[in-house]
């Protein structure tokens, strides 16, 4: 179910009703407001996440449940859940107030500052997908394709419609062909892991030398192969820093190259395909994702 679009009066009639020791505080809209969730900032310090829509609010309980589990693990800051919010009339779903993590996207950086981020967020996954999962079910039954495999008959099926739909972008034939060489990829060569599964730029933090300071938006979080967590690498990364990234978040061959057919055929093309009209800065980075994973296979997609 939708339904309209929250303002910040919305905010301030939740915040009066149940969490009156915050109401004082000024609101604010973000213009950054993610897909998931509409995000207000609340003061200097916390931020009110309230979900676009129905389907979103098992992403925001699922940051509820993890968030204080992996938070003392980790060598990067990550939202605190201050505040569980319940439905009301003037909002039928869930939300959440969360503390505010500082920082800027790293949209545009330097060499030197792709290395920064780069050994920084390496050393963020060696530490989340240490954590212990013991015990925890895994895999795409239980938190959805991201923790599942990187080639199936449905990202099959994603690669095909992707390339029909950028036909217009890319060679068709050469993308079936890239997709052909990258899909041959090893099995997962380390057990089940907690992985954030969305580590795009759109939800990392860095401070002004390029340093990871902040994780955000942990609703993907589950647990599956690491690979996943890595896919974004051919993003944000030249080669020489994407090389400094596998080394520091400890990935072996078997995992790079899962990570690569991510990379590719899943949040790739498909995510591509889907955001080309209507968010072109994602649909520029995406671009660039997949004609350098490509590139290593030996195929120029144009």
């Amino acid at each position: 179910m939708t339904s309209p679009a929250p303002t910040v009066d919305t905010v301030v009639s939740l915040l009066h009703g149940q969490a009156p020791d915050l109401a004082d505080r000024p609101v604010r809209g973000l213009a950054a407001s993610g897909s998931s969730n509409v995000v207000f900032r609340l003061g200097e310090d916390l931020a009110v996440r309230l979900p676009r829509s129905d389907r979103y609010v098992p992403d925001l309980r699922n940051e509820v449940r993890w968030l204080p589990v992996l938070a003392p693990h980790l060598p990067t800051t990550i939202p605190e859940v201050v505040v569980e919010g319940r439905p009301t009339e003037a909002f039928p779903r869930p939300w959440t107030i969360v503390s505010w993590v500082s920082g800027d996207l790293p949209l545009e950086l330097d060499a030197a500052q792709q290395v920064r981020l780069a050994e920084t967020l390496g050393a963020f996954l060696r530490s989340l997908h240490a954590i212990d999962a013991t015990g925890v079910p895994s895999g795409p039954d239980e938190w959805g394709y991201r923790c599942g495999e990187p080639v199936t008959e449905e990202s099959d099926r994603w690669v095909a419609e992707a390339a029909a739909e950028l036909a217009d972008v890319f060679d068709p034939a050469r993308v079936h062909e890239a997709w052909r060489r990258l899909r041959c990829v090893p099995p997962a060569s380390a057990g089940p892991s907690c992985v954030h599964t969305d580590l795009s730029v759109e939800n990392l933090l860095v401070d002004a030398d390029g340093a990871l300071s902040g994780v955000i938006d942990f609703g993907g979080v589950g647990v599956g192969d690491p690979s996943v967590d890595l896919q974004y690498a051919w993003s944000m990364f030249d080669a020489p820093a994407r090389e400094v990234f596998r080394s520091a978040a400890g990935a072996d061959e078997a995992t790079w190259a899962r990570a690569r057919a991510w990379a590719f055929g899943g949040p790739g093309l498909s995510t591509l395909a889907g955001y080309r009209h209507s968010m072109p800065e994602r649909t520029a980075r995406l671009t660039r994702m997949v004609e350098a994973v490509a590139a290593e296979v030996g195929i120029r997609l144009r």
